[in-house]
């Protein structure tokens, strides 16, 4: 039996490695997906493969060691570029932009080689649209900006504990992008809309249906953002 080590091997042998020193060569990109998966593959099993995992696992014997490629789910692609690549990768634009084309290939190959079938293809359609990864890039940029913002412009709080109507720290959706202006949604409060004002040169750079993690307090009326984090597609 093949495993999902053997089977990326496989893949890049295939497909071409790249340069093995570059961030942005297939090899990197799947040996980044391969320890995803090893992380945070064992998140989804069922009982059956739970118990597998618990009985087999050791530091020298992880997931990609363990199961076999039809393991590889269309969701676990998803959240590579939608989640992983952001959150826990340094990444040069370099790399983001060779990341959806890599994933692209490997979601072609494992349906080639018949470890996906077409409905998880039509799934993975689904999840990534037609061109996987390509908001990476627009979403690092937006970050960037925001987070240069922030830091140019400080909120000067006056030691002021804010009453819980007047404070937010939660990912937001945004919901709509006019010029100089953001409608966000509140995860813990879908309910609930906050539109934010900020320069255009900003605004300009977001996109509806990202997702960032923002801490915002309303003062003299107006919300302000204190601190932002990552920006997700």
């Amino acid at each position: 039996m093949i495993t999902i080590r053997g089977a990326l091997r496989q893949f890049l042998a295939e497909t071409g490695e790249g340069n093995p020193r570059s961030m942005s060569s297939p090899a990197m990109i799947i040996d980044l997906f391969r320890k995803y998966l090893d992380d945070y593959g064992h998140e989804d099993l069922n009982q059956f493969e739970q118990s597998r995992y618990d009985r087999e696992w050791s530091e020298d014997n992880r997931l990609c060691d363990i199961f076999d490629p039809d393991r590889i789910q269309p969701f676990h692609i998803n959240s590579f570029l939608s989640t992983f690549v952001i959150r826990k990768v340094m990444g040069t634009k370099g790399f983001l932009k060779a990341c959806g084309p890599v994933m692209e290939k490997l979601a072609a190959w494992l349906l080639k080689q018949g470890y996906w079938d077409q409905e998880a293809m039509q799934y993975y359609r689904e999840l990534v649209g037609n061109d996987a990864g390509a908001d990476l890039v627009g979403c690092d940029e937006f970050a960037q900006t925001l987070h240069d913002y922030v830091a140019n412009h400080p909120v000067q709080k006056d030691n002021t504990d804010f009453d819980d109507d007047d404070y937010f720290e939660d990912h937001f959706t945004i919901k709509n992008v006019k010029p100089g202006k953001l409608i966000l949604n509140a995860l813990l409060d879908s309910d609930r809309d906050i539109t934010i004002s900020l320069p255009k040169a900003v605004t300009s750079r977001a996109r509806t249906g990202w997702s960032v993690m923002m801490e915002l307090a309303r003062i003299k009326g107006k919300w302000r953002v204190l601190g932002v984090g990552n920006v997700y597609p």
